[in-house]
């Protein structure tokens, strides 16, 4: 657990700029609290290469949500 601290401050951090709504859509699509902030964290193709994380920080947290919409259709369509 050496990343224990690292995990736990991305966490937190990922509920202060995403919010519990953006939180909880992630943690169903991508079915783990450790997956669904790796994701968050990561360059999406589909945000133009930007990370979540960044989108939300500007205030766009609309822009992910359409991006997850659009991946949990394609994964269960």
């Amino acid at each position: 657990r050496q990343f224990q601290p690292l995990d736990e401050y991305l966490t937190g951090e990922m509920e202060r700029t995403a919010g519990d709504d953006l939180v909880s859509q992630m943690d169903g699509i991508f079915q783990t609290p450790e997956k669904a902030r790796d994701w968050y964290f990561s360059n999406i193709r589909a945000l133009g290469g930007e990370r979540p994380y960044d989108v939300c920080k500007r205030g766009q947290g609309n822009l992910v949500i359409d991006v997850l919409i659009r991946l949990n259709y394609w994964m269960f369509s």
